[in-house]
Parts: structure tokens; C-alpha cells; sequence
């Protein structure tokens, strides 16, 4: 790889942490340059053991507040979305993936957006929290995307700050657990992948740790919007190549 892959490899590698203890959405931002560091497939099963890294130090910080029957109604459908999904990515050949990923973020990103000019008359139905499941395991296991539609989907459940915290990061460490198999079998998660990670470790704590620290002086307002602007702008390369 060439030393700006390195670079961008890194930058993707603290988002992942800052994301999991401040903003959320930051996330897909780590997705995107991930795809632009290494094209192809492969990218998500690198960003995946990263993703589990950060999921475990949020969860040791949030392991009590959980609301389980959030979870338990939820999970099903999530690991028939990444079942899914794992079968389309492992029976489809001759597509862009950088172009898939892209597309994907997009419509998180649509999605996100309408929610937030105030889309949130959701309705609790078995049916909708099927579908949600759905979509967030399949947009997790192509893209690891599936912020945006759980995070909606949270707010409506009227949680505490910190349920809400909780009940986020059990979810994530448990659907990327359960994809992780999945990664193993497409081939997009090795050995060479897991030193790859190795060596960003340390930048995913330094990540964690200045979320932390920084979170009481962003203006959620003005960074939503300027990681919004990043996500757009990366989707817009990988998408025209």
C-alpha cells in the first residue's frame, strides 16, 4: 500500500474510537476512508476487528445500562439481514464495490437526514422492528452502516442518555461478533488483516480517549454538519471513481 493508504488507514482507525465515546455518525465517515485506503471488498473486514475493539472499551463503560428487550426484539432480524447479505456478497461477482459502499452510505446518510427534518413517526410493530433489524444487518455486514438506521430507531424507544448509550454499544459488539464469522468465510478478515489492526490499537484508544475529553466543547450542531459535508464528498469519490 502506498503511505497516504497508511494514513488514511489511521485517521479511520481514531474516528472509530472518538465515534463510540462523543458524536455518533462519525463511524461512517471511518467507513469511507477505509474503501478509499484499500478498494475492493476487503476494506470492511479490516475496519471490523476495529469496530469490535472500540465496541468492548464502550461497553466496559456502559455494561450496566442496557435495555435488553430492545435488544432481544431486534437481534433475530438483524442476523437474518447479515445472513443475507453475507450471501449476496458471497454470490455476486463483477460489481464495484468501492461504488456499493458508496451508494450504501448515501442512502444512510439520505436517511439520517430526513429523520432529522423530523420523519420520527415510527411505530413499534413487530413488523418495523423486523425490517429495521433487517436493513441493519445487511447495511452492517456490506458496509458497516448500520448507525444511522438503529441510532433512529433507538430514539424512538425514549431512552435514558445512558440506556440509549448502552443499549447502542451492546448491539454493535454483538452484531460485529456475529459478523465476524462471516468476514472469516468471505475472506476479507485474515490473519495479515488482524496485524493490520494490531498495529492501530493504540490509535483507537487515543481516539476513545479524547472523545471523552472533548465531548462537553463540540458544537454538535456545526461538526454534524461538517462530517455530513466529509461523508458526502467521499461517497461522491468512490461512487465517480
Amino acid at each position: 500500500m502506498e503511505p497516504s493508504a497508511y494514513f488514511l488507514i489511521g485517521v479511520a482507525a481514531f474516528l472509530v474510537g472518538f465515534t463510540k465515546t462523543s458524536v455518533g455518525g462519525v463511524g461512517i465517515l471511518a467507513v469511507l476512508l477505509m474503501a478509499l485506503a484499500i478498494p475492493g471488498p476487503a476494506s470492511p473486514g479490516v475496519l471490523l476487528p476495529m469496530l469490535i475493539a472500540a465496541d468492548i472499551m464502550a461497553v466496559i463503560y456502559y455494561r450496566r445500562a442496557c435495555d435488553w428487550r430492545i435488544l432481544l426484539r431486534l437481534f433475530p432480524a438483524t442476523l437474518v439481514g447479515v445472513a443475507l447479505a453475507w450471501w449476496f456478497l458471497a454470490n455476486t461477482s463483477g460489481y464495484d464495490f468501492g461504488k456499493l459502499i458508496g451508494w450504501v452510505i448515501l442512502a444512510m446518510l439520505a436517511f439520517d437526514l430526513l429523520v432529522s427534518e423530523g420523519l420520527r413517526q415510527l411505530v413499534r410493530g413487530r413488523l418495523l422492528t423486523a425490517v429495521i433489524g433487517a436493513l441493519a444487518g445487511g447495511a452492517s455486514m456490506i458496509a458497516n452502516a448500520a448507525g444511522p438506521i438503529f441510532g433512529i430507531y433507538l430514539l424512538q424507544m425514549r431512552l435514558s442518555k445512558e440506556a440509549f448509550v448502552g443499549t447502542r454499544s451492546w448491539f454493535f459488539l454483538l452484531i460485529n461478533l456475529a459478523k465476524l464469522p462471516f468476514a472469516i468465510a468471505l475472506g476479507i478478515t485474515t490473519e495479515a488483516s488482524l496485524t493490520l489492526n494490531l498495529y492501530y490499537l493504540p490509535v483507537i484508544l487515543v481516539g476513545a480517549y479524547l472523545g471523552k475529553l472533548l465531548l462537553g466543547y463540540i458544537n454538535l450542531k456545526w461538526f454534524k454538519t461538517l462530517i455530513r459535508l466529509a461523508v458526502l464528498t467521499a461517497a461522491a469519490r468512490l461512487i465517480l471513481g
